[in-house]
């Protein structure tokens, strides 16, 4: 890069060197232009070894548009772009998008895990391209991303490639955070609540206990740490997985496992001094006095600090239990972590390629554009913060930021024409026993926000079903939905395992 600057200073005080900035000589032009690829050339070529491959899959990128992530953003991005004539290419490690709303129904069988995602194939259009790979790195100067297929060989390793882009969105999400706890490790009874796959080991996992409970001859300490489930984690999702719990409890299980009732235990830990952070404190107030009449013991102010191994008298299978902020050690026989969230490894290695707030977000503008790569690479969804205007890492956000980006990479507007406004639509909740709620106290723009109103009871449950079905995006879900909710309530929840 030196040498073509210094050709290019020396060659301007040349009299071949035109008042316009251009040379006479066709051969030198020419010239300079091969100095100028040869570069280019040169740090591909650097790039390629540090990442320890050369295998470029796609051709060149001209036009390409990449976006990484099918979540809230990027799957409604690229239902944006559907009837685009723009190369659209998605990559990610899961070919589907989930509707995180209604996760924690999943993970006690109110609703069945196809109901709630939508394959991202159905949302491409005929430029639309899917690879199911991890994006392991990117080099901006090049416009190349690293990438690693899920399907892994003997060692355990996937296959390495390399896509080039011309446009880059990033929308790779976030990861639970554990805070640092090295004993916070999924698998032996300990879920997280984020993914499909999560809520299936959720729900096989509550049926394994019930089923070991019920083996003859299990002590009552044994079946008291079995069906003791501890819920890390105030916010909506801990709070909705509670009431899941809860409603399967009193409506499944007691008919179905009537001598294992009286051992049941439900625990919620949430360090903060209320449930549901973000809402009003009435509602707060409401959804608590629910959880007492439940008996669900609520434990505010409290953190998990570490989970251990124990061995019971007579134990027929291998115990756990959890150290608490207060010292108490709570066994259990599930528990579900969702308290937090942190980058992913991907976004935490992009320290000396992009931006980065202190939270580890990638810093973008008002128009979603990550700092210095304007025109270039995007961002957003709860892998990004914008610095001038942070909002919260919700559902909602990603997916208006999704739709907003979808019009300006299909040209429609100009990428800063106008920039990205968050609408806030309140926020809801369902919290069992055919209740919910509902806080329209801060809807609109913000800094505009009106006033809707509060709702409680089933009211309030009947606007979070009827919304969250309406959100749906094929036909297919938006009958299998209320299919299984009156499916649920006519013949109970399934507790089949396999």
């Amino acid at each position: 890069a030196f040498d073509v600057l210094a050709f290019s200073k020396t060659h301007q005080e040349n009299p071949h060197f035109n008042k316009k900035g251009t040379f006479h000589n066709n051969k030198t032009v020419m010239f300079r232009r091969t100095l100028i690829l040869a570069a280019k050339s040169s740090s591909t070529q650097n790039i390629l070894s540090t990442w320890g491959t050369t295998n470029v899959v796609g051709g060149k990128g001209t036009g390409r548009i990449v976006v990484l992530g099918t979540g809230w953003g990027g799957f409604n991005l690229a239902q944006k772009m559907k009837d685009s004539s723009e190369e659209l290419r998605i990559v990610s490690p899961s070919n589907h998008f989930v509707f995180t709303p209604l996760l924690p129904s999943t993970a006690v069988g109110t609703l069945e895990f196809r109901a709630i995602q939508e394959p991202i194939r159905k949302a491409l259009g005929k430029n639309g391209k899917f690879v199911q790979a991890k994006a392991r790195r990117i080099d901006p100067e090049t416009k190349t991303i690293l990438c690693e297929s899920t399907y892994t060989d003997e060692t355990g390793k996937g296959e390495r490639f390399i896509i080039r882009y011309d446009k880059l969105v990033i929308s790779v999400g976030v990861k639970t955070n554990t805070f640092g706890i090295e004993s916070i490790q999924e698998g032996n009874g300990v879920h997280f609540l984020k993914h499909l796959y999560h809520a299936r080991e959720i729900r096989n996992n509550i049926i394994d206990v019930f089923e070991k409970a019920a083996i003859p001859g299990t002590s009552k300490e044994e079946r008291d740490r079995l069906l003791s489930f501890i819920i890390v984690g105030g916010g909506p999702t801990s709070c909705e997985f509670a009431a899941e719990l809860h409603d399967f409890v009193k409506n499944d299980a007691k008919r179905l496992f009537p001598d294992e009732i009286p051992h049941v235990k439900v625990t919620l830990v949430e360090a903060g001094q209320a449930l549901l952070g973000p809402f009003d404190s009435k509602l707060q107030n409401y959804t608590g006095s629910l959880f007492e009449d439940r008996n669900i013991d609520v434990r505010l102010e409290t953190s998990v600090t570490g989970i251990e191994d124990y061995e019971g008298d007579g134990f027929r299978f291998p115990a756990r239990r959890a150290t608490l902020s207060d010292g108490t050690k709570l066994p259990f026989g599930t528990l579900v972590w969702s308290a937090g969230l942190s980058p992913v490894k991907f976004t935490q290695k992009l320290d000396d390629l992009l931006p980065k707030a202190p939270n580890g977000r990638i810093l973008i503008d008002e128009y979603l554009r990550v700092k210095g790569h304007e025109g270039s690479i995007w961002a957003m969804g709860d892998a990004a913060v914008c610095e001038s205007e942070p909002l919260p890492q919700l559902a909602q956000v990603a997916r208006q930021q999704g739709l907003y980006l979808g019009d300006i990479l299909n040209g429609k507007v100009g990428e800063d024409d106008k920039p990205f406004k968050f609408f806030s639509l309140g926020s809801m909740a369902s919290l069992g026993e055919m209740k919910g709620i509902v806080d329209g106290s801060q809807v609109g723009q913000p800094g505009k926000e009106v006033k809707v109103g509060k709702l409680t009871g089933f009211l309030a449950l009947l606007v979070w079903r009827v919304g969250y079905w309406g959100r749906q995006t094929s036909w297919e879900n938006k009958v299998a939905i209320p299919y299984h909710w009156i499916k649920s309530i006519v013949f109970g929840r399934d507790v089949s395992r396999f």
